[in-house]
């Protein structure tokens, strides 16, 4: 009797976990992550002749956005958090058609405002507020003073202890070096984290890496590719290191770094893939299965030449390398240079239990949707056409362009709880469009809610 009672147990408890896998399935194709619109706010209208990146911050207190005006100007706005009358602040800085120039942001220990962007190999562009939870006035600065005439991707970022860091590349495509500084709170001033950068293409190629992401294990991490040449395609050795304090760092064997990091170091190898087989930099991300085994998605041409997703696992002692996407015919040809837009998405797989991981695909040729993916093999469970990721309530992920031949750009905050969004023509390879130049569209301010 007791076996018996033991058994129906089981069997409950495995057509329970099966009922609720099958509504997380149902809950993404569906759209019902439980967010809802609360409120929509129009900011002011912005720039739409091509898309560059702003960005959106938000502390207990106030709101920041970061965005260039409709006439091109980098502009800051603020406001406080109770209220929509927001305050805007003109910077001395104006983009032009160039889709790298995006703008970073942050807020220190003390409350002052951190700007940098609009850079693609020029001189550093870097603003700090003069008071704390003001926007009133900034001062134009330099950092150390020193290989700051040729900046590029500029992005701020917190070790675990909430210590102020900024990366970026000095030099070019297929000739640059990447450099940290940190900042110094109580004296106000930016340091040199090591001297000699953390990635060095010794002049024949540079990294494009993701920024360190705090894992389940209490590592950073980071996964980049080398770049040889400003054309897209070439792209190569996509690779990997940890650390636990961003200062002595390791690979995925756990054997010591020397800085910089050059790119003939082969320990630190995912999949060495040579240039010219449809590796992009802009196309890979790190994520976690539900075992919290790491994982490193990107895309590839496979043996046909066809462009394919790729994840790369570390498991066993090794990476192990699987084909997640079967796509017949479609590749997307990136012997190009300038901003490509993307024509294949960048897939983030996510757990959702019983070894099934979900993940958000996009193809110019077929389309869009999410996976249901088997996390032993990799293999596709369910397809999910025309659906999106959960994080957007299907309100917005439903939502129809206003302006025809544009695209709805967004950005989600730093608490998951607002989006950023507007509207501009898709990217142009970074060059002039001719005039008439489309009407400033609205930036907005949405409001999720919580659950």
């Amino acid at each position: 009797m007791k076996n018996i009672v033991k058994n129906l147990r089981c069997i409950f408890f495995i057509i329970l976990v099966f009922i609720s896998l099958k509504s997380v399935e149902q809950n993404y194709a569906q759209g019902k992550n439980g967010k809802k619109v609360l409120k929509e706010m129009n900011l002011i209208k912005v720039w739409s002749g091509h898309p560059v990146g702003f960005k959106i911050l938000t502390t207990d207190k106030y709101q920041y956005v970061a965005f260039y005006d409709s006439l091109r100007n980098m502009c800051i706005a603020q406001r406080n958090i109770e209220n929509e009358n927001w305050k805007i602040t003109k910077l001395a800085s104006v983009v032009g058609w160039d889709s790298h120039n995006y703008i970073d942001m942050v807020q220190d220990k003390d409350g002052y405002i951190h700007i940098a962007g609009n850079m693609h190999c020029v001189p550093l562009v870097y603003f700090r507020s003069k008071r704390p939870d003001d926007i009133n006035d900034f001062e134009k600065l330099s950092m150390t003073g020193d290989r700051e005439n040729r900046v590029t991707y500029p992005v701020f970022f917190n070790d675990a202890k909430g210590n102020l860091f900024f990366q970026y590349r000095d030099g070019q495509s297929g000739d640059g070096v990447t450099l940290w500084n940190k900042y110094e709170e109580k004296i106000k001033k930016w340091t040199r984290v090591f001297d000699h950068g953390i990635f060095d293409g010794e002049g024949e190629t540079n990294a494009y890496s993701s920024n360190p992401r705090l894992g389940p294990d209490g590592y950073f991490h980071i996964a980049w590719m080398w770049r040889a040449t400003p054309i897209a395609n070439t792209c190569h050795n996509l690779s990997y290191m940890r650390s636990k304090d961003l200062v002595h760092w390791e690979s995925a064997q756990g054997k010591p770094l020397s800085l910089p990091v050059k790119w003939r170091d082969s320990k630190v190898f995912v999949d060495p893939t040579g240039p010219w087989n449809g590796l992009i930099n802009s196309n890979f991300s790190l994520c976690w299965d539900n075992k919290k085994r790491l994982c490193i998605t990107y895309h590839k041409y496979d043996r046909d030449g066809v462009s394919q997703i790729f994840v790369a696992r570390w498991e066993m002692s090794e990476w192990k390398i699987s084909q997640i996407s079967q796509w017949k015919d479609y590749r997307w040809n990136i012997d190009d240079n300038g901003s490509l837009g993307s024509k294949i998405g960048s897939l983030v797989l996510k757990p959702i239990g019983n070894n099934r991981l979900i993940g958000e695909y996009y193809n110019e040729k077929y389309g869009k949707g999410l996976w249901v993916i088997d996390e032993n093999n990799f293999r596709i469970i369910k397809d999910l056409p025309g659906q999106s990721d959960n994080y957007l309530p299907k309100v917005l992920s439903d939502q129809k362009i206003q302006n025809q031949g544009m695209q709805i750009n967004r950005r989600t905050d730093n608490t998951g709880k607002y989006i950023l969004q507007w509207e501009t023509f898709p990217t142009f390879q970074d060059r002039p469009r001719n005039s008439p130049y489309p009407a400033p569209t609205w930036l907005k301010v949405i409001r999720l809610s919580d659950i």
